[in-house]
């Protein structure tokens, strides 16, 4: 299987499921049979994780129309300690 790692030009925020508030710096593409995962650093750590597209939630473009922050579902939201 060939996988492809791309750099994004334009970072972008999101919301991961679990994780938290992050942003998105890299894409990774993978085979015809799997979702692209994206490489994230969270806002709130600091940490690095790979995240799938399912489980990220991209905040809009204000300039375009859009709400700026998107809804988060109760059980993605990270639960504290």
């Amino acid at each position: 299987m060939i996988q492809t790692l791309h750099e994004i030009q334009n970072p972008f925020d999101a919301y991961a499921r679990q994780l938290g508030y992050c942003l998105v710096l890299f894409l990774i593409a993978g085979s015809n049979t799997s979702n692209p995962q994206f490489i994230v650093k969270l806002y709130h750590t600091g940490d690095i994780r790979v995240v799938d597209m399912v489980d990220l939630k991209m905040y809009g473009n204000p300039a375009a129309g859009e709400s700026l922050v998107p809804d988060i579902p109760e059980s993605w939201k990270v639960k504290s300690m």
